[in-house]
């Protein structure tokens, strides 16, 4: 993840301090928890669709099966907070990736 200017871009677009540090810690947690993932590599592959899906129903579905020693909070409303986090990092690479 490219933090510093993924950190500017939120500034730029007035997402507050909280948020920003949130989102961040979110997108760390993700590249941690789910094995072999970098969030850049997964924009340049699919746009982050793949990793996205992993949490559509709160986490309750076969691709998050896969990985079972990830600690997300399966079933619970807060799993789209994840998605949200993914989401904004994809907005940030697509108007990088215009210039």
């Amino acid at each position: 993840m490219n933090e510093v200017e993924f950190r500017n871009w939120m500034i730029k677009n007035d997402i507050n301090r909280k948020v920003q540090s949130d989102i961040v810690s979110r997108i760390k947690k993700v590249e941690r928890e789910i094995e072999n993932c970098d969030i850049d590599e997964q924009y340049r592959s699919d746009k982050c669709e793949s990793l996205m899906t992993l949490f559509l129903n709160m986490g309750i579905n076969n691709e998050m099966k896969k990985y079972p020693n990830a600690h997300f909070p399966i079933g619970k409303y807060y799993m789209s907070a994840f998605r949200y986090a993914i989401k904004q990092y994809v907005l940030f690479c697509d108007e990088n990736h215009r210039k």
